[in-house]
């Protein structure tokens, strides 16, 4: 990096803090339209301590997050402030771990543990000044959410009879499976954050330096033997053994979206073989996340890469990327 890189002008100093202000403050003040903005967060961290050292990032981050204090005491968005700052711990410990030169998996699950170790610590904070913890307030408001649209469409005569009880027989089995699979839910979204962090951050950082802490992400794959976790959870699910299924079907559900993030590589490393054109990757981006049948596509990718070996790496490139 140059030195202009390393110390920006006044004008960029402040333009950098406002982005991190904005990132944090925009979904507690607009949440129902910049919700999603969230995710961004730990990315915003992880790439500016990163590529503008690690004494000007901080500055950045602790004069944007004293910033966006100010501005949510004036907004009176406290509860949505404090979920923000739970997602900034987790772009510090990737970073660190990137310094260290921390393998891919390693920083995937030091980011990961450090980012549900935030969200549990805050929640049990909270607990002291509320009457139910956190998680089952969650649970409750999504109960009272599905019972009101029920009692809603009962309202709406134009609903026929039949699609009525179709809609009462499916809140009722949501509401019976919403607590078994919301620790699989919450670790996830857990997953989710901490993937996006690393992939996009490090493909940032490749782009604006000519070098990245990890591997091309198109090279990922997630060790051999983790396959038979999925294996084993899919097994119990089927058997229907409780407490083992309820289990199962949590563990089933990360180990998927493990594989969706291996078939992703796949898809990606095809994309660049053959020199897809953007138009049409993008295209193809929107039909695989909002169609179920894509994400199902992306999951038996990443299984099947595990014995057919889809890209062809060669074992060294593996034990490089893992």
């Amino acid at each position: 990096m140059s030195s202009e890189e390393n110390r920006p002008d006044d004008q960029k100093h402040i333009q950098h803090i406002l982005l991190v202000a904005t990132v944090i403050l925009l979904p507690g003040v607009l949440g129902t339209i910049f919700g999603w903005v969230h995710g961004l967060l730990p990315l915003l961290v992880f790439y500016y301590l990163l590529r503008y050292g690690k004494d000007s990032g901080q500055k950045y981050i602790l004069f944007g997050c004293i910033l966006a204090c100010i501005g949510g005491l004036a907004f009176q968005i406290f509860e949505q402030l404090l979920f923000s700052i739970t997602l900034i711990p987790v772009g510090f410990i990737l970073s660190e771990s990137a310094r260290k030169e921390d393998s891919l998996l390693a920083s995937g699950v030091k980011g990961a543990v450090t980012l549900a170790g935030s969200w549990l610590l805050v929640t049990t904070i909270l607990t002291f000044g509320m009457e139910q913890h956190p998680y089952t307030l969650l649970i409750s408001s999504l109960n009272q959410g599905m019972d009101e649209a029920i009692a809603y469409y009962k309202m709406n005569s134009s609903v026929p009879a039949d699609t009525l009880y179709l809609l009462e027989q499916t809140f009722t089995q949501m509401k019976i499976w919403t607590p078994r699979v919301m620790p699989g839910i919450l670790i996830c979204i857990t997953l989710l954050i901490t993937w996006f962090t690393m992939a996009v951050g490090n493909k940032m950082l490749y782009k604006n330096t000519g070098a990245g802490p990890w591997p091309d992400y198109k090279f990922w794959t997630l060790p051999e033997k983790f396959v038979w976790f999925f294996i084993g959870s899919a097994i119990f699910v089927v058997l229907q053994i409780e407490p083992a299924s309820t289990i199962s079907i949590n563990v089933l559900m990360v180990t998927t979206l493990m594989y969706c993030f291996q078939g992703m590589a796949i898809m990606l490393f095809y994309f660049s073989k053959w020199s897809v054109p953007l138009f049409l990757r993008i295209l193809i981006y929107v039909l695989l996340f909002f169609q179920t049948f894509g994400v199902i596509l992306l999951g038996i990718l990443g299984v099947a890469d595990v014995w057919t070996d889809l890209r062809r790496l060669n074992s060294s490139e593996q034990e490089t990327d893992i």
